[in-house]
């Protein structure tokens, strides 16, 4: 899978195609336009994009293109989550690291826990 970077559309776009495990650029256009308006056109380009960045999977099915998730949103989120840190990290250094060590106090106590026995887990590695 290469670099991720996304967008909101993408995103939302994928989330249908998680939903639906299997379907066109038509059904995730009529999807959409029941929230916002969106072009048929406009969904084409971002499932090709998506398509080319090795997100999902395309077959052809009694003529039309329907599109399958090629990656699960567990390890989508993953790698997002992973991009977006590093950068942080990489701009910000010390004071990211810092600034993410005391916001840790301020999640409820079972997240709090489960980040400290995740950090405890990379540190055993």
């Amino acid at each position: 899978m290469k670099s991720i970077a996304h967008g909101e559309l993408e995103t939302q776009i994928l989330k249908k195609i998680w939903v639906k495990k299997e379907c066109s650029a038509r059904e995730i256009t009529d999807e959409i336009n029941k929230k916002r308006g969106i072009a048929l056109t406009t969904v084409s380009t971002i499932l090709e994009r998506l398509f080319e960045k090795g997100l999902v999977n395309r077959k052809k099915i009694g003529g039309r293109v329907k599109y399958l998730p090629k990656v699960s949103e567990e390890i989508y989120t993953t790698k997002i989550v992973k991009q977006f840190m590093n950068k942080i990290v990489n701009s910000f250094g010390e004071v990211a690291i810092t600034s993410f060590v005391k916001g840790i106090k301020d999640l409820p106590v079972d997240k709090r826990k489960e980040v400290i026995r995740l950090l405890d887990k990379g540190k055993n590695k």
